[in-house]
């Protein structure tokens, strides 16, 4: 991460994508929402999601929530 820190202003929008992608939860709380809302992605109707698409789709999914894409339009 520290990496992505140093080059955020070469790679605005991969440098918070990465520290999405590759932080590392702190508590358990974040941990049982992600799996919460995994659990809500990978269904017995969507089970046979490849875990690529999974992944992207989760992390597709926080990054709305969290308006990553809204924060580099703004800079």
């Amino acid at each position: 991460l520290l990496w992505w820190q140093a080059h955020s202003t070469e790679f605005p929008v991969l440098s918070l994508m990465a520290k999405d992608y590759l932080a590392i939860q702190s508590t358990s709380v974040a941990c049982e929402q992600a799996f919460s809302v995994a659990g809500n992605t990978i269904t017995k109707v969507r089970n046979r999601l490849c875990p690529e698409t999974a992944r992207a789709s989760l992390c597709t999914k926080s990054w709305v929530e969290n308006n990553i894409g809204e924060q580099i339009r703004l800079k």
